[in-house]
């Protein structure tokens, strides 16, 4: 079979190995620092995601959708009342928590 190229091997250009020296005793270059997102762990520091991937179809997560729309709130906020509903439900704090 053969290799399907990228659509866009047009458009971006290959890039082009480095230049070999002929004196050995050259420091190699010093690796690229990192953003400062990276070393911290993301785009939000000091945070962790929690998430799962749900069945567009899943009349739980078309649910939740509307309902993050139609209150005008984040899935963000959605999920923090939710879990916090679970915790109390279940008395996690107490069963689980550092008390």
């Amino acid at each position: 079979m053969a290799r399907r190229t990228s659509l866009l091997a047009h458009a971006v250009p290959a890039p082009t190995p480095p230049a070999a020296s002929d004196d050995a005793t050259a420091p190699s270059p010093a690796p690229a620092e990192k953003p400062a997102a990276a070393r911290t762990g993301g785009k939000r520091p000091g945070k962790y995601h929690l998430g799962a991937y749900f069945d567009p179809a899943d009349p739980s997560a078309e649910a939740f959708r509307v309902l993050a729309a139609r209150t005008r709130r984040s899935h963000q906020e959605l999920l923090a009342e939710a879990i916090a509903d679970l915790v109390a439900k279940y008395d996690a704090e107490r069963q689980f928590g550092r008390s």
